[in-house]
Parts: structure tokens; C-alpha cells; sequence
């Protein structure tokens, strides 16, 4: 383990970065610190050793590990020749869902952006007698702010995911050379 202060002070800015951006999303800030944990160790942990370094039960812990293991933050192999498990943790697995999910949510928001616009231009072939009453006028000015929020939305998460992928590429690189 390392023992320089400046160092400490680096570890424990970032664990509480990531701690605050899972309290802002309204879960548990523990969460974050047992990613961290995983993620920052060099070697795989045990549930115990978690347990140890938090001063929350095996159960509780437990409970923590299966939900990052199912969103795919950690992972989970057993120590040869025994039951115990070891939780390690991985960036480019974390990043590369990130990814996935992004390009996921672009597709379904364009897919959305495709109704909406359809209804749109369906509504212009409706007769005039049905387009003058309250409820299709109501129809096309909700369906028409939802195109717009569906297309600025969709405009939003496809910069980000050309930005994101640029400067992943980057970082892949010198994480690559880092390892060599």
C-alpha cells in the first residue's frame, strides 16, 4: 500500500467525487466507495477484505457486489481451490458499457424522434374539420414539443457519443502503453 500523503489525498478525491455523483443520482454513496475499492486495488479483494476496509457486515457488502457485478462495474472469479470469491475491477469493462448504454439510449431516442415526426406529418392529412378541434390541436401541440425535445435530446447524446468515443480512443491508447 502506498504511503505518501499526496497520494492519499489524490485516492480520496476521487473516491469522493464518485461518492457525490451516486448521491446526486439519489443511491447510496457506499456503492461508489466499493467500486472504488475494486477498481483502485492492483489485486482482486474478498468480500471480507471489503467488509474489513468499510466496517459493513459480509451481507451488506454482499448485497453492494452483486448490484455492480450486474451492471457489469465489477467482476467476480473464485480463488482457486477454495469457495472465496475475489471482486476485481476494470475500467475498459466500465467504459465499454457506458458506450453500449449510450448508443443504446441514441437508437431508442431516435426511434422515438421517428414517431413523433410520422404523427406529425400524419396529422397534416387529417380532414379540416378534425384538425380545428381542441383535442388534435392539443394533439399536434404536444407531439410537437416532444419532436423538439426528442431532437434536441438525440442531437445532445450523438455529440456526446462522438466526443466520448474520440477521447476514449485517446485514453485507451495510454492506458494500453501504461500496461507495457
Amino acid at each position: 500500500m502506498v504511503k505518501d500523503e499526496k497520494y492519499t489525498r489524490l485516492r480520496t478525491s476521487f473516491v469522493q467525487t464518485l461518492e457525490e455523483l451516486v448521491k446526486y443520482r439519489g443511491n447510496d454513496p457506499m456503492i461508489a466507495r466499493i467500486y472504488a475499492m475494486t477498481v483502485l486495488s492492483p489485486k482482486p479483494l474478498t468480500q471480507e477484505q471489503i467488509a474489513k476496509a468499510t466496517g459493513y457486515s459480509r451481507s451488506q457488502i454482499s448485497r453492494y457486489l452483486a448490484n455492480l457485478e450486474q451492471r457489469q462495474m465489477i467482476t467476480k472469479e473464485s480463488m482457486p481451490g477454495s469457495r472465496t470469491q475475489l471482486y476485481g475491477g476494470d475500467t475498459i469493462p466500465f467504459l465499454d458499457g457506458f458506450r453500449s448504454g449510450l448508443e443504446t439510449a441514441e437508437r431508442f431516442i431516435k426511434s422515438r424522434l421517428e414517431i413523433m415526426d410520422h404523427i406529425l406529418e400524419e396529422w397534416k392529412t387529417l380532414p379540416e374539420k378534425v384538425k380545428a378541434t381542441p383535442e388534435s390541436r392539443k394533439l399536434k401541440e404536444v407531439v410537437t414539443v416532444f419532436s423538439a425535445w426528442f431532437g434536441s435530446y438525440l442531437d445532445l447524446l450523438t455529440d456526446f457519443n462522438q466526443r466520448f468515443n474520440e477521447r476514449l480512443k485517446k485514453i485507451e491508447r495510454e492506458l494500453l502503453l501504461m500496461k507495457f
